[in-house]
């Protein structure tokens, strides 16, 4: 066997990738009965900080969706490099282990994956509480400034997350992409008095929300995620009535206001903004709609301006993909394996970005194992 004496793994980060690595490495010695190896952690924050904030506080865990090809549409940055990776571990694997440290889940009707909780807290304690049982766990509040602090371990993790990515990527010599916002909502310009703050409307992709900035919602976190590369400002067309349906209700109510009638679709203060905003009258009869206008109430229209700053908890960018192997190693180093945020792989709402997290932590670890405990 190719066993080493001890064998000596940091992991820096202790976010979902960087805790969930270790429980998965302990799981995988495990198989080989291999004991003489150690984990230390590296991180100012305390431990497993990062997750309270996902799914609203809810813990959105990750997406039931078995085919590894369509769970890996759903990222604007990764999908590709990802199908290796769904392919060995995704959904089924992460929710058996979750199972098994006491985490009960259920599904929603979205497809959506929760704690029976509904807490981060529960999956929080639960991870930590599995992470104690082994005793050569060690966990450092510090942060990593140099590779020389690294020196004395056989195995380096880089799980560092969203922002903290850079200094230790970039001294192993891996390219960076410059972090961007994604997931968060965005400015308006020439935003107007009657601008309806708080409402929301229903579309396909999860609705829209009138912001005192401008826009929000799962709509509006996808068009974010999938634009995270352009520059502000950019056009946005969003897609919030059926011009069939207006139709529909014009023949039955042709004397009925046309502005009303949009109301029966979408909440009449948003409405009316849209009526002022397209230079369209709400009183007039319904029957006297024209086609074009009937054509330009179907969409949301606006410039996006940037940003609104609240509540990104996940960002576009990271250690180039060219530079990873399928199995989350280095092509630069053979001693570090980077994972989770730390990649440039970022997912839309529903439990991607999480399991992005898991599935990486997950493949790291096995190849680790393997690469110190197999034959030669």
């Amino acid at each position: 066997m190719k066993l080493m004496k001890q064998i000596k793994i940091a992991i820096v980060g202790t976010g979902p990738s960087g805790v969930y690595c270790a429980l998965q490495l302990i799981e995988e010695f495990q198989k080989t009965a291999f004991e003489a190896y150690s984990v230390t952690f590296f991180d100012p924050l305390p431990t497993l900080s990062t997750i309270l904030p996902t799914g609203n506080g809810r813990c959105n865990l990750t997406y039931a969706e078995e085919d590894f090809k369509t769970f890996a549409s759903n990222y604007p940055r990764g999908e590709k490099f990802l199908y290796s990776i769904f392919s060995r571990y995704l959904t089924e694997e992460t929710l058996e282990y979750f199972k098994k440290i006491g985490v009960k889940t259920f599904v929603q009707p979205d497809n959506r994956v929760f704690p029976v909780s509904e807490s981060t807290k529960t999956v929080r304690t639960q991870m930590i509480s599995a992470l104690e049982k082994r005793k050569d766990v060690k966990i450092c509040q510090k942060t990593v400034k140099k590779l020389e602090e690294l020196d004395e371990y056989d195995v380096t993790v880089l799980a560092t997350g969203s922002k903290d990515r850079y200094n230790l990527a970039g001294q192993y010599g891996h390219t960076v992409i410059p972090i961007k916002p994604v997931l968060c909502g965005l400015k308006i310009k020439d935003k107007t008095e009657d601008f309806p703050a708080g409402v929301s409307i229903h579309t396909e992709n999860g609705g829209i929300i009138f912001t005192h900035t401008g826009f929000s919602g799962p709509e509006i976190f996808k068009i974010s995620s999938i634009n995270a590369k352009k520059s502000f400002p950019y056009e946005v067309k969003i897609p919030i009535i059926s011009s069939d349906k207006v139709f529909e209700l014009i023949d039955i109510n042709p004397k009925k206001s046309f502005g009303n009638i949009i109301s029966e679709l979408i909440p009449k203060s948003a409405a009316k903004y849209l009526f002022k905003k397209y230079g369209i009258d709400f009183d007039k009869q319904a029957a006297h709609a024209r086609k074009e206008e009937i054509e330009k109430l179907q969409y949301l229209e606006f410039t996006a301006t940037g940003p609104d700053g609240k509540g990104e908890i996940v960002h576009a960018g990271g250690v180039s993909l060219d530079e990873i192997n399928k199995n989350c190693r280095s092509k630069i180093c053979p001693k570090l394996w980077i994972i989770g945020e730390a990649l440039d792989i970022d997912g839309f709402c529903g439990g991607f970005n999480l399991q992005n997290c898991w599935s990486t932590a997950a493949i790291a670890a096995q190849d680790i194992v393997k690469n110190f405990t197999t034959e030669t």
